[in-house]
């Protein structure tokens, strides 16, 4: 009984970890420039397999705008207008199969 219970309880460890893993998998290879944006930036998407990229922009906890972008395979590079944005500081979230995979804050000047 006692290895039937480190058996589960490992399982369910390894099925957290491989979750995350997954998770900061894309984090990494998604990044925006630049940091202090005047009207628009570029969004840098690196992973390679398509797939749907959704992403908030919020200010404070609140959400102003949401996207879906439909990724094609390879790298992709795509300029998106930031300027019916207010001065003020913002960031915008990331996610994969409604998982967050990336938080980058960013200043609108």
């Amino acid at each position: 009984m006692k290895n039937l219970l480190v058996i589960i309880a490992i399982l369910f460890v390894s099925l957290t970890y491989g979750q995350k893993n997954e998770a900061s998998k894309y984090g990494d290879l998604i990044s925006m420039e630049p940091s202090e944006v005047a009207a628009s930036a570029i969004l840098s998407i690196n992973f390679l397999e398509a797939n749907t990229l959704k992403y908030t922009i919020s200010k404070n906890n609140e959400v102003l705008f949401t996207k879906e972008i439909e990724k094609n395979e390879g790298a992709q590079m795509m300029k998106f207008d930031l300027s019916f944005l207010e001065k003020g500081r913002y960031e915008i979230r990331f996610f994969v199969e409604n998982n967050e995979v990336k938080k980058i804050p960013f200043k609108k000047i």
